[in-house]
């Protein structure tokens, strides 16, 4: 096989860097409502319901939007599909910037919701089409350590942007940020890579999201992702304002802690997948090695995050934040390779957005239930806590169980 490089590096390597630069502009752009949750709540004067709406408004046309973007990607392919989709969602994060009031804001995060769905997809495509079967969980790991690096710098980089300047100011900034990855994959992407030297026979029965969705493993898998995607838009969405108004901490302290555990997550995604390319070097059965640190790993978090809001020391509580995102994280690589381990390459894309779809299902289930939990309970984060715990301990037996691939023929 023909082999493209510049600077002896391949050009596939190229595409990874962009997508971790790409992954990490992606949750920024989600994760600056988060971070001037509190300043904008007061400016709209808006309550811990309203602002869960404003918080959710990004992830059910996220969800949606995931199924035909799949379908879109295996059909067109990823060049055209990435340029509208990072071009679509610069503009959504302009147009929340200036925002005046609740409904134009909301209607920003619909239309960067539905713009940001592809690219996910994309990258687990990119990987599976140019890597091998025991190189990809580190690859779509790597890339996927984009959002964590996101996280983990999001709370001080943006709460420094907004304290220097304003949230609009923020978001336009960001805004810019997502102009420049299209700049970078235009200069980069080839259309004679390896993708197209690839060819794969056409499956005798026509690829449908019925047929994907209708097996064991697939209910197991998108169960799993939608309790497992409760928990993590939990933190992401709330972790901030909890340290807030629970702890009573300032913005600039609760900016800091809350970044804690996304810095700390930046070692667990490679590492998910690091552990089972290693697994599947050694002879393990590669749905296995996959499934081990994702349903392991779901379990500690669960096990961490239960006692939470029972404990009154702030260092053994962000302690038990801290420990339960790491092992839950550990399985976010690991299952974008899995997707491409059970499922016909063929429909890979379309699959992708089928799990992404149950993701951020319970991503938008999280936002919105907890500000429901906080308006009924009066700001009491026991049973928030508690949901959290046991949606992570449900994802991993159900992760647990998944044992064959997903066979439509």
């Amino acid at each position: 096989m023909k082999t493209y490089s510049l600077f002896k590096v391949e050009y596939k390597w190229f595409l990874v860097i962009i997508l971790l630069l790409g992954s990490i502009i992606n949750y920024l752009d989600r994760a600056n409502l988060s971070i001037a949750n509190t300043t904008i709540a007061s400016e709209f004067h808006l309550n811990a319901f309203q602002m869960g709406l404003i918080l959710s408004a990004f992830m059910w046309p996220y969800a949606i939007a995931n199924l035909p973007a799949g379908w879109l990607i295996d059909k067109i392919g990823i060049h055209k599909i990435f340029l509208a989709s990072v071009l679509l969602w610069s503009f959504a994060t302009l147009l929340g910037g200036i925002s005046h009031t609740f409904e134009m804001l909301y209607i920003s995060r619909v239309i960067l919701g539905i713009a940001e769905a592809p690219f996910f997809i994309i990258a687990a495509k990119v990987c599976q089409l140019y890597f091998e079967e025991t190189r990809r969980g580190f690859t779509v790991s790597l890339i996927n350590t984009g959002p964590k690096i996101a996280q983990g710098f999001a709370p001080i980089f943006l709460a420094a942007l907004m304290i220097t300047y304003n949230w609009q100011t923020m978001f336009f900034i960001l805004s810019f940020l997502s102009l420049f990855i299209i700049l970078l994959w235009l200069l980069f992407y080839r259309k004679d890579l390896p993708q197209t030297l690839i060819k794969t026979p056409p499956l005798k029965t026509k690829i449908s999201w019925g047929r994907l969705i209708h097996t064991r493993s697939s209910w197991l898998f998108n169960i799993g992702n939608f309790t497992s995607s409760y928990i993590f838009w939990f933190y992401f969405t709330w972790l901030t304002t909890y340290l807030i108004k629970n702890k009573h901490m300032s913005i600039e302290k609760s900016a800091w802690l809350t970044s804690v555990p996304f810095i700390v997550g930046i070692f667990a995604v490679p590492l998910g997948g690091w552990i089972s390319d290693t697994l599947i070097k050694k002879g393990v059965n590669p749905i296995k090695a996959r499934v081990l640190p994702a349903s392991l790993g779901c379990l500690i978090s669960g096990i961490a995050v239960l006692p939470v809001n029972y404990i009154h020391s702030e260092t053994l509580s962000m302690t038990l934040i801290t420990l339960s995102f790491f092992f839950l994280v550990m399985r976010v690589g690991v299952l974008w390779a899995l997707v491409t381990d059970i499922v016909p390459k063929q429909a890979v894309g379309t699959f992708g957005g089928i799990q992404n779809f149950f993701n951020f299902l319970g991503g938008t289930l999280a936002p919105i239930c907890t500000g429901y939990i906080l308006v009924v309970t009066q700001n009491n984060y026991n049973l928030a806590f508690i949901v959290c715990g046991v949606m992570a301990l449900i994802s991993a037996l159900a992760y647990g169980l998944i044992k064959k691939p997903i066979v439509i023929e």
